[in-house]
Formats: structure tokens, sequence, C-alpha cells
């Protein structure tokens, strides 16, 4: 466990774990690199390199004003691979973390990345409605009354498997480690900014896992995003809502496995 430097005054709380080839998790809202934890132990385990990233605003890293948008977040993920000297990286993304890896592969052109999984992405596969919007503005009202309760309400509902009294106080735990600030711009990115077009744009192999009753990003977008991506797989989780790295935790731990070879 380590802090990177990405910008002055901005750390980054990274979990590195193992050695070989490098699989690098950016997690979504409201969470922290924890929730792949699962994974990670596996993969380090089987002789690759699992490293997990609290993006910044969120889990232990540096809590900022400005800078929690997309385009920092990539840079932020574009800073950790540089200063690990990373090479042949897997970039695996949750949810929003999905939305910015694929952000991240469609825009920085980095030759380090060379493999890319989506899981449960909140890539954009149009252009936000007005009904989408109206729906995410109600989202922020709740996060600025209660972002505690917020989360919690959230995470109940992001599962199609029942979770324990223990796992969602874990969860939940997570997600308060974030900022308000952190929290409410996360939803306006997702609100305000139309990336559609950058799917198409992405050049590498791209594994695309999703939960066949996610209510939080519908397989449909998971089904969108395999047509867009040139070089794209979409694999569905018959037992799995949104949170697919719990739920399915040892078929998506195999996955990974397959794909990164």
């Amino acid at each position: 466990m380590a802090f990177i430097t990405v910008a002055a005054e901005v750390n980054l709380f990274i979990n590195d774990w193992g050695s070989g080839k490098p699989i690098v998790f950016v997690h979504g809202f409201p969470f922290s690199h924890r929730i792949f934890e699962p994974s990670m132990l596996a993969l380090a385990s089987q002789g690759y390199r699992a490293i997990g990233l609290d993006l910044r605003g969120f889990g232990q890293s540096t809590k900022t004003w400005d800078g929690c948008d997309y385009d920092t977040w990539a840079s932020d993920i574009y800073a950790v691979i540089k200063a690990l000297d990373l090479q042949d990286a897997t970039l695996v993304g949750f949810s929003m973390g999905g939305a910015i890896a694929a952000h991240y592969a469609a825009t920085l052109n980095d030759p380090r990345v060379t493999r890319l999984v989506l899981l449960g992405a909140a890539a954009p596969i149009a252009a936000p409605t007005p009904e989408d919007k109206a729906t995410i503005s109600g989202f922020i009202r709740g996060i600025l009354a209660d972002a505690a309760g917020f989360a919690a309400t959230f995470i109940q509902q992001a599962f199609y498997q029942p979770l324990s009294p223990e796992q969602l106080q874990f969860l939940t735990s997570l997600g308060t480690q974030a900022s308000l600030r952190t929290l409410v711009r996360s939803q306006e990115e997702l609100r305000d900014r139309d990336l559609v077009a950058e799917l198409t744009q992405i050049q590498l192999p791209t594994l695309i896992c999703h939960g066949v009753h996610d209510k939080v990003v519908p397989l449909a977008a998971g089904e969108a995003q395999n047509q867009l991506i040139p070089d794209s797989a979409l694999l569905r989780f018959e037992a799995s809502g949104h949170g697919i790295f719990y739920e399915e935790k040892n078929r998506l731990s195999q996955e990974l496995l397959n794909f990164v070879g």
C-alpha cells in the first residue's frame, strides 16, 4: 500500500499486489478500490500484478475541489501507470470507473495499456435525455440531503442477490469515504457529458462483462457498447445485477484470467 503523487498536492492511494502482467482496477461511484479485493487476491495468487487505486476524491486519496471529472481522473490514472512503469497493462473499470476507463482508452492513446475490461460500465450509449438528466438531478438532491442514506439505498438497489447486513455496512462505509463535492461532481459528469462518439474510437481488445439483472446500468448498455467498440466481446452474467464484482466474483476472476492470458 502506498500513495502516488499525480499532481501538485494530489496523492492517490494504491494497493499493489503480486507480480507479473499488470491489471489496473478503477472503481465506480461511490466506492474505493476495495470492492475489487476478491478479484485482486485471486489474480495476484495466479501470478499477476493486481493494482487497485482510489480515484481522487474517493477512498483514501486526496479530496480536491477541482479535478472531479473524466478528463482529470483519466489523467491521474495515466500518471499512476507511468509512475509504476507498467507495460502491457489491462485497464479494468466498473460502472463510472468503466466510463473513465473507456474515456482513457479512446483519448489518451497510451501504449502501456493494451487491453480494456468494462464491468457494468456507465459508458454512454446515447446522449442523455431530458428524463435522464432529471433523474440524475434527483440523485444529486438526494446526495446533498443525506449522502450516507443515499449511498445505502443506492447499494441495496444495485444488487440482484441480497446483501447481508455486514456486506451492506462495509460497502456503505466505502461510499462515505468520498467527499460530498466528489459525489455531486460524479453525478454532474454523468448527467452533462456526451461521450458517445468516443466508444467507436477505442482500438483496444475489450471485454464487456454485464449483469443480466442490472437496474443501475441496464444490460442494453453493455450490448450497445459491444456494437460500438470495434474489437469487443460481451459476457452476460446471469446471476448478477450491478454488483458483478461481488455477486459473481469467482466467475469474474476467471474471465479476467482468460482474457489477460
